[in-house]
């Protein structure tokens, strides 16, 4: 029987894929390596956190470099980003999406800048992700070295993300105040509902279980709301600060940005289409994701106001 539990990590050879893996397992930063020497690897990954745990599998593989004429279509999509080109697909390729499109549920598409053909290689999983909408899809930039000037690149490849649903992760950005890290690659690969899932029991209040090192990760609470317990009145001095901190960035929002928010989810899309309330809620969680902290909590806020307004 098929598992949708694996997440493809896809780049081309000379990037260091294996590493970024590592990275996300232990919660550490991508430190700089030698790319392996192996072009494809399957490695297990046993998510654990306090509320779940989920059995996944890391499919690593290398991309070869497009055709021309691919490279000219991925350069001028770039340059509108809000078009929807016909993609070519060979029937070859069709057939392995539709084969791993009841396997992958995410996809982290990794490129060096430094190399602004390697992005190209996207192509055919922006097709994939088109047809099959796989529940997290990863844009990640990384390098040995980090990489300046180039800003208006950036710009080009983060709009394409933004625009069709994947998220933009950029480990070369020289900020030392940058947002981006393995960090959030790892949240959002475990805040995903994995097939595999499986609930701890007595979450609210029960200790961990047992798990090796490799596999523990401690997902933050606004990373995975589905699953985290309602305050309680004798909740940790902590717990109940962070939702005096929601409460008052709820306070300042605009009532009216939160209707427009609930009229375009509930109202605009019909009730029957759930895909396309998925896709919405996707996108703006992608949309969340590349905003400064303290505007991204304000948006956070509005979201969760919306979907609330709905169930009242």
């Amino acid at each position: 029987m098929d598992v949708k539990n694996k997440i493809l990590v896809l780049g081309r050879s000379e990037i260091n894929k294996a590493g970024l893996v590592s990275s996300v397992m232990a919660g550490t930063a991508l430190e700089p390596c030698v790319a392996s020497s192996e072009a494809s690897a399957q490695i297990a990954w046993n998510i654990d956190t306090r509320y779940y745990t989920a059995q996944t599998e890391f499919w690593v593989d290398s991309t070869e470099p497009l055709s021309t004429a691919h490279t000219e279509l991925v350069q001028n999509w770039l340059s509108s980003p809000s078009t929807r080109p016909s993609i070519p697909i060979d029937t070859s390729t069709h057939e392995l999406h539709d084969s791993l499109s009841t396997l992958v549920d995410a996809i982290v598409f990794v490129f060096d800048p430094h190399d602004s053909t390697s992005f190209t290689d996207i192509l055919p999983w922006a097709q994939f992700a088109i047809d099959h909408e796989p529940s997290i899809l990863l844009c990640v930039a990384v390098s040995d070295t980090k990489v300046g000037g180039m800003d208006g690149q950036k710009d080009e490849w983060f709009d394409w993300c933004v625009q069709m649903g994947w998220e933009w992760v950029d480990l070369t950005d020289v900020d030392p105040e940058s947002e981006y890290s393995v960090e959030r690659v790892r949240d959002a690969l475990v805040a995903n509902e994995w097939a595999t899932m499986v609930p701890k029991a007595n979450s609210k209040t029960g200790p961990k279980t047992d798990h090796t090192p490799d596999s523990n990760v401690d997902i933050h609470a606004d990373s995975n709301a589905d699953h985290a317990p309602e305050p309680a009145i004798d909740a940790p001095p902590e717990q109940r600060d962070e939702w005096d901190m929601f409460d008052k960035i709820a306070s300042t929002v605009d009532p009216r940005r939160v209707t427009e928010l609930h009229q375009r989810l509930f109202t605009q899309t019909p009730q029957s289409d759930m895909s396309g309330l998925m896709s919405q809620l996707h996108s703006l969680r992608t949309e969340i994701a590349q905003l400064d902290p303290e505007t991204a909590r304000t948006r956070a806020a509005e979201l969760a106001l919306a979907l609330g307004k709905h169930t009242l």
